[in-house]
C-alpha cells in the first residue's frame, strides 16, 4: 500500500514509519525538520503517489509550549488537520488522526491550549467522514513512552526523563505531590493500534470514532518511583511545584477498540520495569 505519515522524523511518527516500512509498504514522510510544512500546502509529488492511508501525526505538541504560545499553536495544529482532510477528500485516502489524552483534561475537558487543538482536530476528522464521506478515525494517545523515548522530546514522559537524568547522575524531579496517575501507552502498542485501523478500514464501526489507546489501567507517579527503586535502592528523587496544564488523572477506555479486536502487548509494570533494567545494563 502506499502510505503517508506527517511528522514521521517525530517520536511516535518515526517509529510508525520504521514499522510501516517493515511491512513492506511503500511509505512517504512530510516532517517540518526536512523543511516540508503542512500549513504550504500537499506538492504534486504526493498527489501523484496518492496514498490510501494518511497517518497524521505532526503537530506542535508541548503543553506548556502552547500556554505561552496559543495562537500559534492552535494555528498550526488545527489549519494543518484541515489541510490533511481536504488532501485525503481529495485522493480518496483514509485518515489516522493522532490526538492525545489531554483533550479529555480533568473531566471538563481540555485545560491547554495544545489540549483544545487535538479536540478541534478531532471534531474536524470526525466530520470529515460524517459530511464527506472520508474514512476517518482519530486515536487518542495516552502517555506515549519507550527506552528510546528522547528525553527532552515534546513527548517526554517521566519515565524518559528519569532515565536522562540517572544516566547524567542528577538528582530526577516529581512535579507535585507525585499522586497524579497515568496510564501508560508502550509506543509499540500505539504503533499497533494505527496498524490496526489501516487494516481495518472496511469496518464501519472504526470510521468516524475518537477511540482511546492505552493499557486500560493507571499507576501513579510514586507508584513508579517505587518501581525505579526496585533496580535502583538508594536513589533519591526531587519533589518540584505542578506544572501549568498538567491533569491529576489518566485512564483509557480501550473497551471499544478491544470490541473491535485491537489489544495492547506491554503492561505498565512490565513496560517500566524494562526501562529501566535497560538502563541498568548501559551503565552496569
Amino acid at each position: 500500500m502506499n502510505l503517508l505519515v506527517t511528522g514521521h522524523k517525530g517520536y511516535i511518527g518515526g517509529n510508525l514509519f520504521k514499522e510501516l516500512k517493515k511491512l513492506g509498504h511503500s511509505v512517504m514522510g512530510i516532517d517540518l525538520k526536512e523543511g516540508e510544512d503542512i500549513l504550504d500546502g500537499f506538492e504534486k509529488k504526493h498527489y501523484d503517489f496518492r496514498p490510501e492511508v494518511v497517518f497524521h501525526l505532526a503537530a506542535i505538541p508541548r503543553v506548556v509550549y502552547s500556554i505561552e504560545n496559543p495562537v500559534e499553536v492552535m494555528h498550526n495544529n488545527v489549519h494543518s488537520t484541515s489541510i490533511v482532510l481536504e488532501f485525503a477528500k481529495e485522493v480518496g485516502a483514509m485518515v489516522v488522526y493522532s490526538s492525545s489524552s489531554s483533550v479529555v483534561g480533568n473531566g471538563e475537558g481540555p485545560e491547554s491550549p495544545y489540549a483544545l487543538s487535538k479536540y478541534v482536530g478531532e471534531l474536524e476528522t470526525l466530520l470529515y467522514n460524517r459530511l464527506y464521506g472520508v474514512d476517518t478515525v482519530a486515536l487518542r494517545y495516552f502517555n506515549v513512552y519507550s527506552v528510546d523515548q528522547v528525553a527532552d522530546g515534546p513527548y517526554a514522559t517521566c519515565v524518559a526523563n528519569w532515565r536522562r537524568f540517572i544516566k547524567e547522575r542528577r538528582t530526577p524531579y516529581i512535579t507535585g505531590d507525585g499522586e497524579q496517575r497515568r496510564d501508560m501507552a508502550h509506543v509499540s502498542d500505539v504503533v499497533s493500534a494505527n496498524i490496526f485501523c489501516m487494516q481495518n478500514r472496511s469496518n464501519k464501526n472504526l470510521l468516524g470514532k475518537a477511540l482511546d489507546v492505552g493499557t486500560g489501567n493507571n499507576i501513579s507517579i510514586n507508584e513508579m518511583k517505587e518501581a525505579v527503586h526496585e533496580s535502583l535502592p538508594d536513589l533519591e528523587f526531587e519533589y518540584v511545584p505542578d506544572r501549568p496544564g498538567d491533569v491529576r488523572l489518566t485512564k483509557a477506555n480501550i473497551k471499544p477498540l478491544l470490541d473491535l479486536g485491537w489489544k495492547p502487548k506491554v503492561t505498565i509494570s512490565e513496560g517500566i520495569k524494562k526501562c529501566f533494567s535497560e538502563f541498568v545494563n548501559e551503565v552496569g
